[in-house]
């Protein structure tokens, strides 16, 4: 074979390498996750978006019940976290190649584009959160069409890197984020909240029905998981921690939506986007030492970035395996470009935002994805864990 036709064909090679690969994060090294980055990554993604918006319009809805309503998201997570842990647990291949070995190249394809859309919806309703706390509270004089822009350059730095480069920034994170959270739950435990205020419990039933039928759009946190399919390396106990911190995580929002449902369940009407735990604390301890409160409330407020890094990521990746191009630089771009139009031009104003996480088609896909994904990441996994078995099986008696 002469120079010329060896590199034709090692150029051939290396395309048919690059368009398997896509939708990969990037490197050549299989596992990039470590159990413990795992744990963490779960914990965030349990509490993050749940303590900001949410609260806030589960009061509005349904007075002093909220803190119930978001309980019942809280578990519904959790119950979808359970096939999630275990498809991690038992599959060794990426979740892209799984879905293809699966469903086909065209099936898996198709599937793939149908959750990019769902984790982009997802990346909107947290993006639309951090603007709304950092612009209502932080920097209310920050223009926000300015403001995004700073966090849509995290967002693309985070899309041009890789899986264990997110999970080691949380993994910096995480700890700092804990001691805030422990710092807010000591004044709130030390002020203390009068539990009178939530009960009696579901006094109106209709209208907690609609408030839990119109707000499920922060259902289905955990799906960016899917992309630790066949990613994480992981230890015997590893699956019991990564579950105890999803129960933690969610444990935190609950308590914090009852502290809010303490102080506003009886005045709905005096709860907005503004309000945030520390409104409740301003005349609280924090204030003997210069509302540490405040303090720690924006720092953990930093959990959401993450999360929201997350969607992005997995959304570019979906959208990469679905054109079959590793161009991810180009591919954050565009993401961020997308973003910046819904953001900028849909979701400024907070009742637009509301209108569309409240209405009854987002009522039904979210949830559907929610239970959808985990579950197709399960069955993919034990049908290409069968297939894979049996033709083991095969080749070992022919060799015999």
């Amino acid at each position: 074979m002469n120079p010329a036709t060896q590199q034709q064909t090692n150029n051939s090679a290396l395309g048919s390498e690059n368009t398997k690969n896509a939708g990969t994060t990037n490197t050549r090294e299989t596992k990039q996750a470590s159990g413990k980055q795992l744990v963490a990554i779960i914990f965030i993604l349990a509490m993050a978006t749940k303590m900001f918006l949410l609260p806030i319009f589960l009061i509005q809805a349904s007075g002093r019940d909220g803190y119930l309503i978001l309980t019942v998201y809280g578990v519904f997570d959790l119950v979808t976290l359970v096939p999630m842990i275990i498809a991690i647990r038992k599959c060794d291949v990426d979740f892209f190649e799984l879905l293809s070995s699966v469903l086909g190249k065209v099936g898996a394809k198709i599937v793939v584009a149908i959750i990019g859309l769902f984790l982009f919806f997802k990346l909107n309703t947290a993006v639309a959160e951090i603007l709304t706390f950092y612009g209502t509270n932080v920097l209310a004089d920050f223009d926000t069409s300015m403001m995004i822009i700073v966090l849509l350059v995290f967002l693309t730095a985070a899309g041009t890197h890789t899986l264990r480069s997110l999970s080691r920034l949380n993994e910096i994170l995480v700890p700092i984020i804990v001691v805030c959270l422990a710092v807010l739950v000591a004044i709130v435990v030390l002020t203390g909240f009068d539990l009178g205020n939530i009960l009696p419990a579901v006094a109106d039933g209709k209208g907690f029905t609609a408030a839990l039928l119109k707000h499920p759009a922060w259902v289905g946190d955990f799906t960016p998981l899917v992309l630790f399919i066949g990613r994480t390396k992981t230890k015997k106990y590893t699956w019991c921690f990564a579950a105890g911190s999803g129960v933690i995580g969610t444990g935190i929002a609950v308590f914090f939506a009852i502290a809010l449902s303490a102080a506003f369940g009886n005045v709905p009407m005096l709860i907005d986007s503004t309000t945030n735990i520390s409104n409740i604390l301003q005349f609280s301890v924090g204030n003997v030492y210069g509302r540490l409160d405040m303090f720690s409330s924006v720092v953990w407020s930093v959990s959401v970035f993450i999360e929201a890094a997350l969607f992005f990521y997995a959304t570019c990746r979906c959208v990469s395996f679905v054109i079959g191009k590793n161009a991810h630089f180009i591919i954050s771009l565009c993401a961020c470009v997308a973003t910046y139009v819904v953001q900028v031009f849909a979701f400024t104003d907070p009742m637009i935002l509301s209108l569309c996480v409240t209405s009854y088609a987002c009522a039904i896909i979210t949830p559907t994805m929610a239970v959808g994904i985990p579950l197709l990441a399960l069955i993919c996994s034990a049908i290409y864990n069968k297939k894979n078995k049996g033709g083991a099986k095969a080749a070992g008696r022919q060799s015999a």
